[in-house]
């Protein structure tokens, strides 16, 4: 069986986000993103493409969950605007 695996430069052009957007995921408490499982100190840290696939899946899930509905809902509408309006 040949097994997959995705650089920090690979999940950070997939996701769109900076390696230490990764990091903080993986130290959050719901869903946390999954550990690498090649780890070498001052190189490149690889993940399995499958262990990342199912990340993905779940946090689809938990946005669609999510208190506004989902990724395509719209943001609650928010109160009238208060600032100064200047004439």
């Amino acid at each position: 069986m040949i097994r997959e695996y995705l650089s920090t430069k690979d999940i950070c052009q997939r996701f769109r986000c900076s390696s230490r957007t990764i990091f903080r995921r993986m130290a959050r408490d719901e869903n946390p993103f999954p550990q690498p499982v090649i780890r070498h100190a001052g190189s490149i840290n690889l993940w399995c493409a499958d262990a990342v696939k199912e990340w993905e899946e779940r946090e689809i899930q938990r946005s669609e969950n999510s208190r506004w509905g989902g990724i395509n809902a719209s943001p609650p509408a928010t109160a009238p605007d208060t600032a100064r309006r200047w004439h």
